[in-house]
């Protein structure tokens, strides 16, 4: 598993621990498992089930409670807070 992180400024996620490279932000904090992320453009929002080496693995619930997972880049994705 590996480590992304999110900065607290704006919220988007990074796989670099030093500076945010959209904000140039120092507030840096790691993404855990169950961490509840948007995806950027849509109203969709899940919890992070794994973490790979360019992309997130989201876990889905409908209305109707189905689950459902799909992977995203991790730029796509915002932490929500």
């Amino acid at each position: 598993m590996d480590n992304l992180f999110y900065c607290l400024d704006c919220r988007l996620l990074s796989a670099s621990s030093g500076l945010c490279p959209h904000c140039n932000s120092e507030k840096l904090k790691e993404l855990t498992r169950k961490a509840p992320v948007n995806v950027i453009g849509s109203k969709l929002k899940g919890r992070v089930l794994k973490i790979q080496m360019d992309s997130v693995n989201v876990l889905f619930v409908d209305e109707n409670k189905n689950k459902y997972i799909k992977e995203f880049e991790f730029s796509k994705l915002r932490k929500v807070l």
